[in-house]
């Protein structure tokens, strides 16, 4: 990851780290309640949910037993919910010191004890081992894609042969015209994103801005190809941007 992208989400994780996982205004620190926080770990728990149902439709198995890791983890959304369904460890990773700190305040309020939180230096995953499932949900696409695609392949690495990746990635988008103008000028020029955020929150404060990358579809194929010769793919839509989230078995 580059230093601006980095530093992006240390900025996140030190002021708007809910906003910064699901970019919902109710998930802004200043609107943020106790059914906020209900919330947001809720659609977690849908989501690993669903992820179970996936992996038994498609690979008939169970993670009751498995070893997870979540790249990039955030605040727990997805470990902690993990950890409930299974006996084995739960690792998460993230990019930002502030966000897995709050991450394990939020696992020792849920009594979730199987995880442990490790910092990411943004290049390189830590030497944490293999796992039989490994999860990586709209985060990839914050990355930009020559390093992307250089974690996607670690991670590969880090599913022991017959586990389970689940991977997530944009590919393009659906937006209006000018609505997409909009955030393009906003993710390139710091004069316009300055401009626009002085209007929106009548401060001098700089808002940070998402960077959302596309990841040729070819290009991932031909990549998952060295490690499974099949993959399931559900496509998502999050406000415009296209995506798919790719889950397989690795064979090889």
């Amino acid at each position: 990851m580059s230093n601006k992208t980095i530093n992006t989400w240390k900025t996140f994780g030190k002021k708007d780290p809910y906003y910064g996982v699901l970019s919902d205004e109710k998930y802004r620190m200043n609107n943020l309640t106790d059914k906020g926080i209900e919330d947001f770990f809720h659609t977690g728990k849908e989501y690993t949910e669903e992820t179970l149902k996936r992996i038994s439709q498609y690979h008939n198995a169970d993670l009751s037993e498995a070893s997870i890791l979540d790249f990039g983890c955030g605040l727990g959304r997805l470990t902690i919910p993990f950890s409930k369904i299974t006996s084995g460890s739960v690792v998460g990773i993230d990019i930002s010191p502030d966000i897995l700190e709050k991450a394990r305040l939020h696992a020792k309020e849920l009594a979730a004890e199987n995880i442990e939180y490790i910092l990411f230096d943004g290049k390189m995953l830590p030497e944490v081992g293999q796992f039989d499932f490994i999860n990586s949900y709209i985060v990839l696409q914050h990355i930009e894609k020559n390093i992307g695609f250089s974690l996607i392949k670690q991670l590969l690495d880090r599913v022991k042969v017959g586990g389970i990746i689940q991977l997530h990635i944009t590919y393009g988008n659906a937006l209006p015209k000018f609505k997409y103008l909009h955030y393009y000028f906003r993710s390139k020029n710091i004069l316009y994103n300055t401009v626009y955020s002085i209007l929106k929150n009548r401060s001098l404060e700089i808002e940070p801005i998402m960077q959302m990358n596309n990841y040729d579809p070819k290009d991932m194929f031909k990549l998952i190809t060295k490690y499974s010769s099949s993959v399931h793919i559900v496509f998502t839509d999050h406000g415009g941007f296209l995506g798919a989230s790719y889950l397989l078995r690795r064979e090889y």
